[in-house]
């Protein structure tokens, strides 16, 4: 399943709503966008952490990698773990491509 980015910038700050950005914490350095209020969870970390989620919210997963492979992964370890989550098309290239809301964010905040 996946969700469009007008849809999630329509949905953007509803209490219901949790933005996973599943970007490496290098990938996250390299870069330093993110959706507003987006959590940065790697793969490796939500296979670790899965459990720790909310099961009440809209868990909106943001991948990085052009074929969109990491968010259908966490997508997968989700699922596993009995949690529904859907994908954003495009990713984070297709939000900022698309010109919707972004932050700056500071590398070494996430390394902390």
């Amino acid at each position: 399943m996946s969700i469009a980015c007008s849809e999630l910038l329509r949905r953007l700050g509803d209490d219901d709503l949790l933005v996973i950005d599943c970007r490496r914490l290098e990938d996250w350095e390299g870069f330093e966008l993110h959706i507003p209020g987006a959590l940065r969870m790697s793969v490796e970390e939500l296979h670790a952490f899965a459990h720790q989620l909310p099961d009440d919210e809209l868990i909106v997963l943001v991948g990085w990698e052009p074929d969109g492979w990491d968010a259908r992964q966490a997508r997968r370890i989700l699922r596993l773990g009995g949690r529904e989550a859907v994908c954003l098309e495009g990713g984070l290239r297709g939000w900022v491509a698309s010109g919707y809301p972004i932050e700056r964010h500071e590398a070494d905040a996430a390394s902390r």
